[in-house]
C-alpha cells in the first residue's frame, strides 16, 4: 500500500545527490591546496638544498614530495571536473583547450579571463603531473629491477621543466583565484 511517507521516500530516492560548489571546494579544493603546498614546498627544499648538507633532509624532502605530489593530483581532478560541471563548461574543452578559448555569446571581459586563466592552469597542472611521472619514470624501473637512464641531459631538461611548470602554476593559481570582478563605483 502507497501512503503518503512512502511516495515521499520513493521521490527522495530518486532525486540524484549533487555535489554542491561548497561541499566540493571543501572535499577537494582545500585538501588539494594543502597537499601541493606541501609538494611545493618539499620540492623546492629538494632542489635548492645541497644533498651533501643533509642527505636524510633531502631524501625525506624528496618522498615528502613524491607522495604529497601524488595524492594532490588525485584530489585535484574530481575538484576540475566538479568546478566545470558547475560553470556549464563544455568537459571536451578540457581536452581540446583551443575551443576553449572562444568567447562566449554575451561574455563579458573578466568572465572570459577567468575561463582562459583556468584553462590555462588545467593544462599547467596536467603537464606539472607529465613532466613528474617522466622524471619518476627511472626509480619505477629502477625498483622493478630495469636499470633506464635517458642521460644526465634529459633529466635535467625534465627537472627544468618540472621546476617551471611548479611556478607557471602557482603564479596562475593566482591569477584564477585571487581575481575579484571589478566593482562599478556607485555615483
Amino acid at each position: 500500500m502507497i501512503t503518503p511517507i512512502t511516495a515521499k521516500t520513493a521521490e527522495i530516492q530518486n532525486v540524484k545527490v549533487r555535489t554542491s560548489p561548497a561541499s566540493a571546494i571543501k572535499h577537494y579544493l582545500l585538501p588539494f591546496m594543502v597537499f601541493f603546498a606541501v609538494a611545493l614546498v618539499s620540492g623546492l627544499f629538494y632542489y635548492l638544498v645541497p644533498r651533501s648538507w643533509n642527505w636524510l633532509a633531502s631524501q625525506t624532502a624528496l618522498w615528502i614530495h613524491l607522495i604529497t605530489g601524488i595524492i594532490s593530483f588525485f584530489y585535484l581532478v574530481p575538484y576540475v571536473l566538479s568546478h566545470h560541471k558547475e560553470k556549464k563548461e563544455a568537459f571536451i574543452n578540457l581536452i581540446f583547450v583551443w575551443r576553449a578559448f572562444r568567447r562566449r555569446e554575451n561574455e563579458n571581459d573578466w568572465s572570459y579571463q577567468q575561463r582562459i586563466f583556468g584553462h590555462i592552469l588545467n593544462w599547467v597542472m596536467s603537464l606539472l603531473g607529465l613532466s613528474g611521472l617522466i622524471l619518476l619514470i627511472p626509480s619505477i624501473l629502477w625498483m622493478s629491477g630495469m636499470v633506464f637512464m635517458a642521460g644526465y641531459p634529459a633529466y635535467k631538461i625534465a627537472n627544468a621543466a618540472h621546476l617551471g611548470l611548479a611556478l607557471i602554476s602557482l603564479a596562475f593559481i593566482g591569477f584564477h583565484v585571487i581575481r575579484r570582478p571589478k566593482r562599478v563605483k556607485r555615483q
